[in-house]
């Protein structure tokens, strides 16, 4: 059975470090039932769609310039128009699918790059340059624990990797976000409970 090549996880999860506030409505990798009726690198796992959010910083006709020149990426579309580094004389050249990709760029992969995690422009490593620190964030009003979602617990883990956690950040509060948060606990000389109240949530700022 195909699943999701490391290499275009990594690129979305990158992309939410970068930018933790973004729209992921048209993230995705595996093909969808439509995908499954015609051939889609989707299909093997080896593309990615990654979400035009420009009023949260993701800008795809930046982003999708600056992709193209991976090694990994065999070819990108984008508002209407595909570059196939196969055929790089003719650059950037009309789309003719029926889907005009204005909401969201498509990356594809060679299959030989499935695992290759090397940086992509928009990771800490990239071209666009450092991710920026996560400025201080007001407490959710709420506290966070173990099978906790959402935005919220996406900013728990990208600043519990700040701190040194191994996380990624996926918005889902599972067992190794639960170590993490009870890491930083007993760090900060807080109540090791696991659960993000107040002075858990101002400690990953302190």
């Amino acid at each position: 059975m195909a699943a999701p090549a490391h290499s275009c996880i990594q690129a979305l999860n990158d992309a939410t470090l970068r930018w933790p506030f973004r729209n992921r409505s048209r993230d995705g990798i595996m093909g969808d039932a439509a995908h499954q009726k015609r051939h889609s690198d989707h299909n093997d796992g080896n593309a990615f769609d990654l979400t035009n959010d420009r009023a949260h910083g993701v800008d795809c006709g930046i982003l999708s310039r600056l992709v193209i020149s991976d090694p990994r990426v065999t070819y990108v579309i984008w508002n209407g128009q595909i570059y196939n580094r196969t055929r790089p004389a003719e650059g950037w050249r009309q789309y003719a699918g029926s889907d005009p990709h204005n909401h969201h760029m498509h990356v594809s992969i060679s299959a030989s790059s499935r695992e290759n995690q090397s940086s992509w422009p928009w990771s800490e490593n990239g071209s666009i340059g450092p991710i920026p620190p996560l400025a201080p964030v007001a407490y959710p009003g709420h506290p966070l624990r173990l099978g906790s979602s959402g935005t919220d617990v996406i900013i728990l883990q990208i600043r519990l990797r700040a701190a040194g956690f191994k996380l990624i950040p996926d918005g889902s509060f599972g067992a190794k976000s639960l170590h993490a948060v009870q890491g930083l606990q007993r760090n900060k000389k807080l109540k090791v409970d696991g659960t993000v109240g107040p002075k858990t949530w101002a400690a990953l700022w302190d």
